[in-house]
């Protein structure tokens, strides 16, 4: 069973709405687009079933229209179980990056959302495997620079300790 789009957007807005000054629509439809991937990815299907649309400013949930992040108007969210701790985890994740490094994210020339634009031009559906294989290679792009950055990491580590300690570390 997935989550309805709105619910989904609801959530989104009651965290975002204090993680962020300023909070508007497209950093809220930029985060379900997100969270459409990243749950994708991972293996788990669709977040919601409502589909995401490539509109020339940001990928948009069509089904959303203009909920702001206005708490004490909106109802609490009718979320499964599941979803609501894959959301936490978004939330999580999500709620330490600004606007412009979400932005530069789903902004990527060889994302789901612009290679949807691209083929089948504004306002054309996004396909849920065309997500799914996008944001997988980004996950593979994330681990590849992790790798990078530990293996710069320990180098780094070793040379300071070579440094420090020079009858340890003395070549033969």
């Amino acid at each position: 069973m997935t989550s309805r789009a709105q619910d989904v957007a609801i959530y989104l807005s009651h965290h975002f709405h204090h993680a962020w000054e300023g909070f508007g629509f497209f950093d809220l439809q930029r985060l379900m687009y997100l969270a459409q991937g990243w749950h994708l990815a991972g293996g788990r299907g669709v977040l919601f079933s409502d589909s995401i649309g490539a509109h020339k400013a940001a990928p948009l949930t069509y089904s959303v229209k203009g909920l702001l992040p206005m708490e004490e108007m909106l109802p609490e969210p009718d979320l499964t179980a599941e979803d609501e701790e894959f959301l936490d985890s978004f939330c999580i994740t999500y709620g330490v990056a600004d606007r412009a490094a979400v932005r530069r994210q789903v902004d990527r020339e060889d994302g789901a959302w612009r290679l949807a634009q691209l083929t089948g031009g504004e306002g054309a559906t996004i396909p849920p495997q065309l997500m799914e294989a996008t944001f997988r290679l980004m996950l593979l792009d994330h681990m590849d620079a992790g790798q990078k950055l530990r293996k710069s990491q320990m180098i780094a580590q070793k040379q300071r300790f070579e440094g420090g300690n020079v009858v340890a570390f003395r070549a033969r």
